[in-house]
């Protein structure tokens, strides 16, 4: 047999080895008889299933998770806890609650705030550098991914995405 002939025959191999794949798996039937399902489908119950048993079901499928209380520390050591390293995202400050949303490095420094007021109404969105000063709060020093506020005696620092082990490094830094 020639080189010539055994890759001839591969070729029609090949394509006949496509041609079963295609219809096995991706060829959908003109006829409604061919196109009828071949797997087992669950019949429904004759009568409509109790709130009770519904439940228990769904609960089997989907357990419960206890919702975790939100906590908004005024201040780096309230959200400190035991071992100090978590800070959080979210402030009060002279009546208004600061969240940081982002703090971007690539360039001169800026950080992006919700800021709404305590008594609640509408949300404002900020872009704030270093040295702005909003709603009597001043934008002290944006460093990585942390944010320094200051009213007047009282200074807050803000962070997102901390990782105790980064040792708080800016993102210029990492990836250097």
């Amino acid at each position: 047999m020639t080189p010539r002939t055994q890759v001839i025959i591969l070729a029609a191999v090949l394509a006949l080895a496509g041609a079963v794949d295609f219809v096995q798996r991706i060829h959908v039937p003109r006829s409604v008889a061919t196109r009828e399902a071949r797997i087992g489908a669950t019949e429904l119950p004759e009568r409509p299933l109790s709130l009770a048993s519904a439940r228990e079901r769904l609960q089997s499928w989907f357990p419960a998770k206890a919702p975790e209380p939100e906590v908004t520390p005024t201040d780096v050591q309230d959200a400190a806890g035991e071992s100090g390293a978590t800070i959080p995202d979210r402030a009060d400050l002279g009546g208004w609650r600061f969240i940081l949303r982002g703090v971007f490095d690539a360039g001169p420094p800026f950080a992006v705030f919700d800021i709404v007021s305590s008594a609640g109404g509408a949300i404002e969105q900020h872009r704030l550098s270093a040295g702005d000063t909003i709603k009597g709060v001043r934008v002290q020093q944006i460093s990585g991914r942390k944010v320094s506020l200051k009213d007047g005696d009282n200074v807050v620092e803000l962070a997102l995405f901390i990782d105790p082990e980064d040792d708080r490094v800016s993102a210029k830094e990492k990836d250097e």
